[in-house]
């Protein structure tokens, strides 16, 4: 009898042995695990209230790009970031005291650099200073420079279109009042095939008080072409005269046309088809709709090394009624200015015709013109 509660005493502390000797062993795996999980070196604070754990690895078009502990890179604005904080890591002695050193604030104009992406070496850029447009002005910057380079800013987001500003003006005082300005604007997209035209502008002018000019039109021209010369073309103009009595002209037409030179600086293209015309005239009222046959020949040619000629002449005579003619000649004469063809001194003429004018006005309108031309390709 004393024999066996000697043995069940001994297997009882044997089992409990190896219970505590288990528990032990699993204790001691935990610790393991817990030590060979990384401890992340970075926090990264947003302006929402979250905050990244991982590491920043470099810079990319004004993001920080940051690496959390599960391997995976994300891209985080500058603006959005509050501040970038290394770990309270005790057993690094590199590691800065907690609080002390911040990577990024947006309290800090600079950036200090963070590490490189592999095969890589960002450009860490300063916080909070915007981006600068063009080149460095220097010392040497001339008024007209600095003109230039404001007008090339506005410009940057339509790099496409060759544009093109015209303004000028005549402005008299004392024993005669005279005031007279001229603007005009053109966008043109052209490539092998295609080209776009759009141009709007207008003469407005007074004489000791009393209006004398007051004239505005808009344009659109569309070439179409494949690989030959012959294009297919849309067009429509719109014109307002005052003193024409004319409130409103508007022409369409569509047809084919021929290139026959078009190059940069030397153009002659011919564009005939079939239109229609509506008028709208005034003091007497008058509606006009007449089917036309449309005529437009565009011609610009350098003149030597520092002028060029640019002509372009439309017709538009009636087929229902052959009283009716209308011609739009326009002649312009461009003086370089600089060397980069940028600025034109302009001097024009316009010539008006219309065979069948509103009662009690003029068959033909001349206008002469002296304008700055600023274009941009």
């Amino acid at each position: 009898m004393g024999c066996f509660h000697l043995i069940t005493g001994r297997k009882y502390r044997w089992y409990s042995l190896r219970i505590l000797m288990l528990w032990l062993m699993v204790c001691s795996l935990g610790n393991v695990l817990s030590a060979a999980e990384p401890v992340p070196a970075e926090t990264l604070y947003l302006k929402s209230g979250e905050f990244l754990a991982g590491e920043s690895v470099g810079f990319e078009s004004g993001k920080i790009l940051f690496q959390l502990t599960d391997g995976s890179v994300r891209k985080v604005l500058l603006e959005d970031v509050d501040r970038l904080e290394y770990a309270e890591l005790a057993t690094d002695p590199d590691a800065p005291p907690p609080g002390e050193e911040l990577l990024v604030s947006n309290e800090n104009v600079e950036l200090p650099p963070l590490p490189a992406m592999i095969n890589q070496t960002p450009v860490p850029q300063p916080i909070g200073v915007s981006p600068e447009f063009g080149d460095v002005e220097d010392e040497n910057t001339s008024p007209w420079d600095r003109v230039e380079g404001y007008y090339d800013t506005c410009w940057e987001y339509a790099e496409i279109w060759t544009k093109r500003m015209e303004i000028g003006g005549t402005f008299l005082a004392g024993n005669t009042q005279r005031d007279y300005v001229t603007t005009a604007l053109q966008l043109e997209k052209s490539d092998d095939d295609n080209q776009f035209l759009f141009e709007i502008g207008g003469r407005w002018g007074q004489s000791n008080g009393i209006r004398d000019a007051n004239r505005w039109y808009g344009n659109a021209t569309l070439d179409v072409a494949r690989t030959t010369k012959w294009i297919v073309f849309v067009t429509n103009k719109n014109v307002y005269d005052e003193f024409e009595n004319l409130d409103w002209r508007g022409t369409i037409s569509s047809g084919l046309g021929y290139r026959f030179v078009n190059e940069k600086d030397r153009r002659l293209i011919v564009r005939v088809g079939p239109g229609g015309t509506h008028e709208i005239y005034n003091d007497p009222s008058m509606r006009r709709t007449t089917l036309d046959v449309f005529a437009e020949i565009e011609f610009h040619w350098p003149l030597g090394d520092h002028a060029k000629l640019e002509h372009k002449q439309t017709w538009t005579p009636s087929v229902d009624n052959v009283q009716i003619l209308r011609l739009t000649s326009e002649t312009g004469i461009l003086f370089k200015l600089d060397n980069k063809d940028r600025w034109n001194l302009r001097l024009g003429l316009l010539q008006v015709y219309n065979s069948y004018p509103n009662a009690g006005r003029k068959k033909n309108d001349f206008t002469g013109t002296v304008s700055l031309v600023y274009t941009r390709k």
